[in-house]
């Protein structure tokens, strides 16, 4: 824990005030992992869904890659997607590897196979479900394309057993008035909540309808006010979304995302906790380590403490929390990054869905 809390100092004395500061060496805190793009939900709000994606890590490399994630450090795991359960050998992978390293094991899902696989969830050493919901019943179908999406979503997660579950919410103008019997339905079944906000610079958002989903200004008000109140964020968090979704001009904290997570894509590709930038390595030509140690690892992550990108919201908390340190920053950063049971205190998210 000293170790991570002189790491985080470093983080936010080369992004506040020199460069120079910025560690030597990079060492992400959490590891996402994308052992598959494909996924079955067909939701307006993502383009996953409308391509058949080829995964090129097999069993035996995606087993190596997550003894790599532990070896590195990393004590935080999270597998994305697509949709994480849709690939067959998902938990044959976690039964091979070695997760001992890791505080926690987060699936982010849609919530479809929760059901299915309820009782491979229980037996394994995942400790945390994320699943994704956008509104209450009707308007979550809706947004996801499945009918019947919410309740079995629901179903599933009061079958597990010794996990922690929470709901990840992207508010939109279909489900703004609904935030506060979403917040009263996941009290009710014991999950936090999270929260994501849309983005025009993501890859997958670019076909979506996003302006159907785009929060007017009596939206952005409802949203602001959950946040607030029921998730007691801090003020920084709710103006920066006011004026982001009001499309107002913002002063843009310089982003840390590359010190702090690392992307392993299916393909392989890795990214510096970024998705609209370039990958800067590939785990099916070199090792994790070996690219976490190259030169483009490091040297793209310091161009986004520059600001040198084209700009997203994901993980801004994160970059909003290094920003405000009189807020206790480092305190933020760390309940971020691990994301313990929080109740009503978990913070935003970056936009990206199971």
């Amino acid at each position: 824990m000293l170790a991570e809390g002189v790491y985080l100092s470093q983080v936010w004395m080369g992004s506040q005030i020199s460069q120079k500061f910025l560690p030597a060496r990079i060492r992400p805190l959490t590891a996402h992992i994308k052992f598959t793009e494909n996924c079955q939900a067909k939701c307006i709000s993502c383009d996953y869904w409308k391509s058949r994606w080829e995964d090129s890590m097999d069993t035996a490399r995606a087993i190596r890659l997550v003894n790599e994630v532990g070896e590195a450090g990393i004590r935080n795991l999270r597998f994305t997607g697509g949709e994480p359960f849709l690939r067959r050998d998902f938990f044959e992978v976690l039964k091979q590897s070695n997760t001992a390293p890791f505080k926690r094991i987060v699936v982010q899902t849609n919530g479809l196979l929760v059901k299915k696989l309820h009782k491979e969830i229980n037996d394994s050493p995942i400790t945390k479900i994320a699943l994704s919901l956008d509104g209450m019943k009707e308007t979550n179908d809706q947004v996801r394309g499945i009918k019947g999406y919410f309740d079995l979503g629901i179903e599933g997660l009061k079958l597990l057993r010794g996990k922690e579950i929470a709901i990840s919410v992207t508010p939109n103008r279909m489900s703004a008035k609904e935030l506060t019997a979403l917040g009263e339905m996941a009290d009710s079944v014991g999950a936090n909540i999270e929260i994501n906000i849309l983005s025009r610079s993501l890859s997958f958002f670019k076909n979506a309808d996003l302006d159907a989903l785009w929060p007017g200004q009596k939206e952005v008000v409802e949203i602001a006010k959950f946040v607030r109140d029921k998730l007691k964020r801090p003020a920084y968090e709710t103006d920066y979304m006011t004026q982001y979704f009001n499309n107002g001009a913002i002063e843009e904290p310089a982003c840390v995302l590359g010190y702090l997570q690392v992307f392993v894509l299916s393909n392989g590709d890795v990214l510096t906790g970024c998705y609209p930038l370039k990958p800067v390595g590939n785990i099916l030509k070199n090792s994790l380590a070996e690219v976490l140690a190259s030169d483009a690892y490091v040297q793209q992550a310091e161009a986004m403490v520059r600001r040198e990108c084209p700009g997203c919201t994901c993980g801004i908390e994160s970059s909003l929390a290094m920003k405000h340190a009189a807020s206790s920053a480092m305190f933020e950063l760390s309940r971020l990054t691990h994301r313990p049971p929080s109740g009503d205190k978990a913070g935003l998210e970056a936009a990206v869905q199971s």
